[in-house]
């Protein structure tokens, strides 16, 4: 029996609107999630799920003698699961995760249904999440199937071993494409089980498994698919195999690659987890291999992974995603929203007062002039992790919280990267900031209130990653040694010297061998962030290298986040940041460190 792989909520809804969910179509909540995410998904679908569905838990269909987790299990376990969940042979299976990128675990589910024999299962496409955005109805009532027979026949040639993939280091009898995020790939970032380092098999490619999804969760189209396989250098003519932390993301390429007519793509079961376990030395690669001598323009680091819980955020989130939350009540300890709007006193903009006016649903206000160093000469300085740890806890938001956030300003971000990156800085990895901001908010009549109410405090413990910071001694130094780049954002005229300072005391001009590039060059018409491909561009042909250290600088360490967040995007580790930034490095540097078309300082 074959059966199409992707399938539409407008089909299943019809499907079930229709009582015909039982015997012959059977629905499959797969939701999976790291230990450290702290979500449980078999209690989550007891709370909400799809109705007719059941609970397919991949560590419970595994095979529970092995060191690594979910194992695939023999023919006889997954045909006795899979039978007491009221599948037979001639079911349709359909699966689906309620993971916010639209598919994490399903993938896996629905390959081990076509590797044990039964072609006739189906993920739905978007996965609770479009469902839910569609408006489909969800419950709690849960009803057993009754059992029935299931005889699983596994396809063992799907199924790569640890010695198949050390032969094929030499041998080179098929391609390995790692689907774990690029940083992890490369060894820069670290991975989420303890005592496994990161790093990748040699000459292996990476294919990021959310970048086969599209920002509503969406698989992307066969022609999409083929572009991005012909980018990252992957025949899919050739025989392919893919690996990813421990045999689930995986099998996002193998759907892909099915999806593209190329349907016998393998799985290193193990995968990296077993790879780092057993493997030499000599065969733990990091950096970039010759063979992909820099990252692919077309990579997007969406969902960096300096974290554990990081692994299923996003670096940027759409108004859709953000609006979908609003709707289905998930605005708490588990998820906030910040409006980080500030402005430079000359605009006469009172952010506060706006907040008070207008914000989206949910939203705090956090004031980057009242979480910062008191007693600073400098406005905004980097609190202490103490003031940080209370000031957010007092916003309701914990070590486990995602935090989204936005600002007001007509440029579509200006503000909100900084905050962004303090929270990354306190060692807070699961945050995001709102593409295009409340400018693209608005822009799609999505609501705003005048309503507030305080959360309920949380407890948040900072751990400040100092080596992020740079100071006036660093950029001093620098200038002399000349081994780090250093970006400024302020806009070209007050680079060169040309045009004023905000600040009264403070005149225009660069420090020696920086690099313009104004933040808002980052961002397109809309207030979005640029594509990735047009930020590698764009740092190209300004003369930074992304391969090499970056620090940023602006007029007080404010926008020179926007490009440290383009930085990130674009797979770099760990830009930083001047904080004192050109209001310091003016009232400090002696007249010959001062660049300046204009007046300079005397």
């Amino acid at each position: 029996m074959g059966t199409q792989a992707l399938i539409s909520a407008k089909w299943l809804a019809n499907m079930v609107k229709r009582n015909l969910v039982g015997p012959s179509l059977r629905i499959l909540d797969t939701s999976w999630y790291l230990p450290e995410m702290k979500r449980d998904g078999k209690k989550e679908f007891a709370q909400t799920h799809i109705p007719g569905a059941s609970y397919f838990d991949i560590d419970v269909c595994s095979d529970r003698t092995s060191r690594f987790d979910h194992t695939l299990p023999s023919e006889e376990q997954f045909s006795d699961y899979v039978g007491n969940l009221g599948i037979s042979n001639n079911s349709h299976v359909v699966v689906y995760d309620a993971s916010d990128f639209g598919a994490f675990s399903c993938t896996r589910v629905w390959w081990m249904f076509r590797l044990y024999g039964h072609p006739g299962v189906s993920i739905l496409n978007g996965g609770f999440r479009n469902w839910v955005k569609e408006g489909h109805p969800a419950t709690d009532h849960y009803t057993k199937p009754e059992p029935v027979k299931f005889s699983a026949k596994m396809n063992r040639d799907w199924v790569k071993s640890f010695e198949d993939m050390t032969e094929n280091i030499t041998t080179q009898q098929f391609q390995v494409v790692d689907v774990r995020p690029y940083a992890r790939y490369l060894g820069k970032e670290p991975e989420p089980r303890e005592g496994v380092e990161s790093g990748h098999i040699p000459g292996s490619k990476c294919m990021p498994f959310y970048d086969f999804l599209d920002e509503d969760g969406m698989m992307l189209s066969p022609e999409a698919l083929k572009r991005f396989f012909q980018k990252a250098q992957v025949d899919l003519t050739m025989p392919l195999s893919g690996t990813c932390g421990s045999g689930v993301t995986a099998c996002h390429m193998v759907l892909a690659a099915h999806i593209c007519g190329a349907p016998g793509a393998t799985v290193y079961d193990g995968s990296w987890y077993e790879w780092f376990t057993k493997a030499p030395k000599e065969h733990i690669a990091t950096g970039i291999s010759s063979k992909l001598c820099t990252p692919p323009r077309w990579y997007r680091l969406r969902q960096p992974r300096n974290s554990i819980m990081a692994a299923q955020v996003r670096t940027l989130v759409s108004a859709q995603w953000l609006l979908d939350a609003i709707k289905n009540n998930r605005i708490g300890p588990k998820l906030r929203i910040l409006d980080a709007s500030w402005y430079l006193a000359k605009t006469k903009r009172d952010p506060r007062a706006e907040f008070a006016q207008a914000h989206i649903p949910g939203a705090s206000y956090f004031d980057i002039d009242e979480c910062c160093k008191k007693n600073a000469e400098l406005d905004h300085m980097l609190p202490t992790s103490e003031h940080f740890s209370e000031y957010v806890g007092n916003l309701g938001i914990g070590n486990e919280t995602h935090v989204v956030v936005y600002d007001t300003h007509d440029f579509g971000a200006f503000s909100a990267p900084r905050v962004w990156w303090m929270f990354r800085l306190f060692g807070h990895k699961t945050v995001s900031v709102l593409d295009g901001g409340m400018k693209h908010w608005l822009h799609n009549n999505n609501p705003v209130t005048a309503e507030y109410s305080k959360p309920e405090p949380q407890e948040f413990k900072a751990v400040l990653n100092e080596t992020w910071v740079k100071t006036y001694e660093d950029i001093m130094e620098n200038i002399k040694t000349k081994q780090v780049q250093v970006v400024d954002a302020r806009p070209a005229g007050r680079y060169r010297g040309t045009e004023p300072e905000p600040r009264n005391d403070v005149l225009p001009g660069h420090y020696p061998g920086s690099i313009n590039i104004p933040f808002y060059s980052l961002l397109d018409d809309s207030g979005k962030v640029l594509p990735s491909e047009d930020i590698a561009k764009l740092f190209k042909e300004a003369g930074v290298d992304i391969q090499k250290p970056l620090w940023t600088t602006c007029g007080s360490g404010v926008t020179a986040c926007v490009i440290i967040l383009g930085a990130h995007l674009l797979g770099h580790p760990e830009p930083c940041l001047y904080d004192g930034s050109w209001t310091e490095w003016f009232k400090r540097a002696p007249p010959e460190y001062i660049i300046s078309e204009g007046q300079g300082k005397k």
